[in-house]
């Protein structure tokens, strides 16, 4: 499965959603939102959101914030997913 593959499913929302609530603290780029905020956006259950993160940041696309519960980074490597998928 090649990379852009890997996000035709629900990946792809839940990374777009992230992408989407970046903003910058402190020199870097985060996204302030919970498991619970990300699957009312979406309209899934927090499970789903939660096993999907998993995979995200399995896959190195997603990093936790200093280990602080809600707050992810976005690794190069999704920036340039996001990129690609959007054009």
């Amino acid at each position: 499965m090649n990379k852009i593959e890997f996000f035709t499913n629900d990946r792809y929302l839940v990374l777009k959603t992230l992408y989407e609530h970046q903003i910058e603290i402190n020199n870097a780029e985060i996204c302030p939102i919970t498991q619970q905020e990300i699957a009312d956006a979406l309209g899934c259950s927090k499970a789903k959101v939660n096993m999907v993160l998993n995979e995200l940041i399995d896959n190195g696309y997603v990093q936790i914030y200093k280990n602080t519960k809600g707050r992810y980074v976005l690794t190069e490597d999704a920036k340039k997913i996001m990129k690609k998928l959007k054009s």
